[in-house]
């Protein structure tokens, strides 16, 4: 699982208006989408986040994924925004474990990721 959120996005709302906000969302998702397999699950999360199920991927597939989501949003200004970065957290399923829980150890790694300074990747410990 690979959760991400949108760094500073607040404040691109606030600088840019919520319509200009809303583009940015839709830039990214298509950013996401376009280095995404067909099996790979997509979607909004919530807010500014979003959530990533990489099927049939281990712990080094999904953190290879979670840095080209990164860079595929990073690299490239966005329109009437400029530059934008994600925060990125990677969780792998263990036997036993339910969503929540997964969901709850690639949100560390995502507060994890924040604290670190953002714009970066950070894997949740096994």
């Amino acid at each position: 699982m690979v959760l991400f959120d949108i760094d500073w996005f607040k404040s691109v709302n606030d600088r840019f208006g919520h319509p200009v906000g809303d583009r940015t969302l839709i830039e990214l998702t298509h950013r996401v989408a376009a280095i995404l397999r067909e099996a790979d699950q997509f979607g909004r999360w919530g807010g500014e986040e979003f959530l990533v199920l990489a099927a049939h991927t281990d712990l080094r597939g999904a953190t290879v994924l979670a840095e080209r989501i990164r860079r595929a949003v990073a690299d490239t200004p966005f329109p009437g925004v400029g530059p934008v970065s994600v925060s990125l957290g990677v969780a792998e399923m263990r036997f036993g474990w339910t969503l929540a829980m997964l969901t709850e150890r690639a949100d560390a790694a995502l507060y994890e990721a924040k604290a670190m300074g953002r714009d970066r990747v950070v894997v949740a410990p096994a």
